[in-house]
Formats: structure tokens, sequence, C-alpha cells
């Protein structure tokens, strides 16, 4: 019964903390989205001044970060990912041929 117990409770902890951490994750991207408040005065500022609206002038634009080094990095990635989804398929074949004899 105190298993029962332990494990019941570490389950429900678990499943609290995954729920909590995908919180903030998923927000981070909803975020993004969200004018700044410096962006807010200005676009209420052009608004009282009768100003043309346009709303790319109060998005901030992202930062590119893509390099030499990350390009490769992903390039590498996708090599290692065919080569070992290539890999499992000739195993996977080959145990089903091993598995008919």
């Amino acid at each position: 019964m105190n298993n029962l117990l332990k494990f019941i409770f570490l389950g429900t902890l678990f499943f609290f903390l995954t729920l909590y951490y995908g919180k903030y994750t998923a927000n981070y991207y909803e975020n993004k989205k969200v004018l700044t408040d410096e962006a807010i005065l200005q676009f209420e500022k052009d608004l009282k001044e009768g100003k043309e609206i346009i709303p790319e002038n109060y998005i901030t634009k992202e930062k590119n970060y893509n390099n030499k080094i990350s390009s490769l990095g992903i390039k590498l990635s996708k090599w290692i990912e065919s080569s070992f989804h290539k890999a499992l398929k000739w195993m996977m074949k080959t145990l089903n041929n091993y598995s008919k004899e």
C-alpha cells in the first residue's frame, strides 16, 4: 500500500511539473506576437497625429542567427538522421528475413 501511494504521488508530481513547464514553453511563442510598450506608445501617438498606420513599423524585427557553423550543424544533423534511418531500415529488413527462415 505504501509503494502504491508513493507511485501515485510521484506520478502526480511528474504530471504537474510537465504541465507547468509546458505552459511556459508554449507562451514563449505567443509572447513574440505581443507589441512592446514602446511600440504601443508609438502606435497611439501616430494614431492621434493621424499618420498612416503600417503594422510593420511597430513589430520588432527578429534577428537572424544563421551562420556557417549553424548551417553545418543542421546539414550534419540531417545526414546523421538519414543514415540512422537507412541503417534501421536495413536492420529491420534483415531481421525480418531471418524470422521467415
